[in-house]
């Protein structure tokens, strides 16, 4: 298992930390796997960083799926 962080719009981490959301997409560049537990750090185009995070354990990657019209590069991460 790792820890991968990754910074999420005010909106998006608003919805994931009421559990309204359990999902990203993202480029595929940590080669996150199940087991894994992602950090999402708040973000602001303007004020940066709030400090406040999510942290959940992947339990779903899927990769490589065009016929669902994901790009090559990008996976969808649930948890």
């Amino acid at each position: 298992m790792k820890v991968v962080k990754k910074k999420i719009l005010t909106k998006y981490f608003k919805a994931v930390r009421a559990r309204e959301k359990n999902f990203e997409i993202r480029k595929d560049e940590d080669n996150i796997q199940i087991g894994d537990l992602i950090v999402l750090e708040e973000w602001d185009n303007f004020y940066g960083y709030s400090g406040q995070v999510v942290r959940r354990y992947v339990k779903y990657v899927l990769r490589n799926a065009p016929e669902f019209g994901l790009k090559e590069g990008y996976c969808i991460i649930g948890w």
